[in-house]
């Protein structure tokens, strides 16, 4: 049965709707503050509206934000997209990997447990991945990767880095034992070399976000820009005009920071699809019907997990 490509329905803009304002919950009371406080000055004898920002400094400040929050964007899609290639490579890899296996072991049925147990790591390495990315442990696929664990004989709390050392341990010792040759060897290598390759670049962008400074900037220019807009067309009687360019601008800055992390433990539409990707490696090296190629995931890219 051939799985359709996803697609986001919109019936399901709502439910991203849900997130966002989920996301934003705090930024939206603080919005909602800030505008009854800006309505009720406006009450008070004396007031004559906004005096710190004139007409052409909100057009000038408007610029500026729309240059800042327009690049924080770009920036961060590139992050997400570049995730995502690095994971498709992963999963080419683990690909090429079995199939560098098949062709230099599996005619031999003496060294068949070796060819199971380098393809079952290669699958381990993608979950554990996988979790150690999001700093976190989806339980279902976590006691499956266990089960996994067990039946190659590592211990349940194996990392990343000590199946990379174990696959290269198995590979010399097929080496010495005359399992391959030279270029066999070398081909395993440059197959381990490819997910290592991979992985540095995902570790990088994990660890790597873009300079607090700059965040903190972008943020409150949007928020001094939202808040004046606010108050330039509330003092105009236009009140929900303003309240709508406030919130826009503010949610446009918040989609670029939740964008630029896309590890995100909640499985919303702002993460890169890992599990997805990895029960596509568990069926592609296992089986099919491998317990982690059967985990239930959304095919919704509102809500992948």
């Amino acid at each position: 049965m051939i799985t359709p490509p996803p697609k986001l329905a919109r019936r399901n803009a709502l439910r991203v709707a849900a997130q966002m304002a989920l996301r934003m919950r705090w930024d939206l009371l603080l919005i909602a503050v800030l505008c009854a406080g800006s309505l009720l000055a406006q009450q008070q004898p004396g007031y004559r509206g906004l005096t710190l920002i004139d007409g052409s400094g909100l057009s000038m400040l408007g610029i500026a934000v729309s240059i800042f929050v327009a690049f924080r964007n770009t920036q961060a899609i590139n992050r997400w997209w570049e995730t995502r290639v690095l994971w498709g490579s992963i999963t080419n890899s683990s690909r090429h990997w079995r199939d560098s296996l098949q062709t230099l072991l599996g005619t031999d049925s003496r060294w068949r447990p070796w060819q199971q147990q380098l393809v079952g790591l290669q699958v381990l390495q993608c979950w554990l991945l996988n979790f150690e990315l999001r700093g976190y442990w989806r339980q279902d696929a976590r006691l499956l990767a266990n089960d996994l664990c067990r039946s190659l004989g590592v211990a349940p709390d194996t990392t990343v880095q000590e199946t990379m050392t174990l696959r290269a341990t198995l590979i010399g010792q097929l080496y010495q034992q005359g399992a391959v040759n030279d270029w066999g060897r070398d081909a395993l290598l440059r197959g381990s070399e490819l997910f290592t390759n991979a992985l540095g670049g995902l570790q990088r962008i994990r660890n790597t976000p873009l300079p607090p400074t700059y965040d903190v900037f972008i943020r409150l220019i949007c928020w001094l820009y939202g808040n004046a807009l606010f108050v330039t067309f509330a003092h105009r009687g236009s009140s929900w005009t303003g309240l709508l360019l406030f919130l826009g601008f503010v949610s446009a800055e918040r989609i670029g920071a939740y964008v630029e992390g896309p590890f995100d433990q909640d499985g919303s539409s702002f993460c890169v699809p890992m599990d997805r990707v990895c029960c596509t490696i568990s069926a592609d090296l296992l089986d099919p019907h491998h317990p982690l190629a059967c985990l239930e995931i959304s095919n919704d890219p509102s809500r992948w997990s």
